[in-house]
């Protein structure tokens, strides 16, 4: 495997201090010269995209690319850094929200990416990087910069003074990362209600509230997709989640709005269908709002060999419609028959 890519920053200028994070997530890695080729640098390079986040998003005060931890052989992206489990080629087997693995990671990442910007703001009137030129994760480099130029160490994201929220944005198999992060922030609501002495109700569930088998990974009737991995379970059976740390917390507390954009994977775990934690994402709505946005195209909706891609998205938005969260999905070049080139197309046709 690949060593670890780290991520790519955009921070001034853009929008003012104070306003949203944009956390843009890669799918798959394009390796090989000929579909490099065929396709064109600006549709699968993650500059580009990083690029791209910047100009749907012109109010954000930072947009950072969120790269692969590895890349297996084939170009698969493998997110071990943000995932409890996963197979060789980086497909999930399971998201199960203990120790908070996801948010704990993106809390780290924030901050360096923030102090990055910190540090870019203040050497704009010396040697700054070009406006346009992403600066690449170092170790520490952001934060040591902005501490030689004597400015004050970032405030954790979600903690600054008037701050902004975190958009998420996962592209492809980056929903992944998505999937974790709201069964950690399903998981740390459950166990606010728990600490207040207050539980929500569980949507879709059985007599007893727990999830049917073929909701959760189980072989259960109906369930669709090879079952190589079984992403679907989020919690442990009889354990109540202890509340994520404060960092985590406060990154889990400070996402507002949630983009699964032509989301995909060669088995199941697209999306959640266990009605448990989507339960306590409606809660943690009601408390903070939190908003889902699902973009699709043939390339991924229309896949006839992967059906699994539609049912669970018809699931997940059945289940969010039911527990009450605001949810909708936006159809991209439809009438027209799926390919890869479609599938980079969509990130520039976005619509926030």
């Amino acid at each position: 495997m690949a060593p670890s890519r780290g991520f790519l920053a955009l921070g001034p200028p853009g929008g003012p201090p104070g306003g949203d994070t944009v956390v843009f997530i890669e799918g798959d890695q394009i390796e090989d010269d000929d579909t490099k080729d065929s396709l064109g640098l600006e549709r699968w390079h993650p500059q580009s995209h990083l690029t791209t986040m910047r100009q749907l998003f012109p109010t954000a005060s930072l947009v950072v690319c969120v790269l692969p931890t590895t890349v297996a052989p084939g170009g698969q992206s493998c997110f071990g850094a943000f995932l409890p489990a996963m197979t060789a080629t980086g497909e999930p087997l399971g998201f199960k929200p203990a120790g908070y693995k996801a948010a704990t990671h993106l809390a780290e990442l924030l901050a360096e990416a923030k102090a990055e910007a910190v540090a870019a703001r203040t050497a704009e009137a010396g040697a700054a990087p070009a406006p346009d030129e992403p600066s690449r994760a170092g170790a520490g480099a952001g934060a040591e910069a902005a501490a030689q130029a004597g400015d004050p160490a970032p405030a954790p994201v979600g903690e600054g003074e008037g701050e902004g929220g975190v958009v998420l944005v996962g592209f492809s198999k980056g929903a992944v990362v998505v999937n974790q992060l709201l069964a950690e922030m399903a998981a740390h609501e459950e166990a606010r209600g728990a600490e207040a002495g207050t539980s929500g109700g569980v949507v879709g569930a059985g007599p007893s509230g727990a999830a049917p088998p073929s909701l959760t990974g189980g072989a259960g009737p109906g369930a669709v997709g090879p079952a190589v991995a079984r992403p679907l379970a989020t919690a442990l059976a009889g354990a109540r989640p202890a509340l994520a740390p404060p960092a985590a917390a406060a990154v889990l507390d400070s996402i507002r709005a949630v983009h699964f954009l032509d989301a995909g994977l060669n088995c199941r775990g697209v999306h959640l269908t266990d009605p448990t934690p989507i339960s306590h994402l409606a809660a943690r709505h009601r408390r903070q709002p939190l908003s889902l946005v699902l973009h699709g195209t043939p390339r991924q909706w229309g896949d006839r060999r992967r059906p699994w891609i539609a049912a669970e998205k018809d699931r997940f938005l059945a289940l969010l419609a039911e527990a009450g969260l605001p949810a909708e999905a936006r159809s991209y070049f439809a009438g027209q028959p799926g390919s890869l080139k479609q599938h980079f197309d969509v990130i520039k046709e976005m619509r926030p």
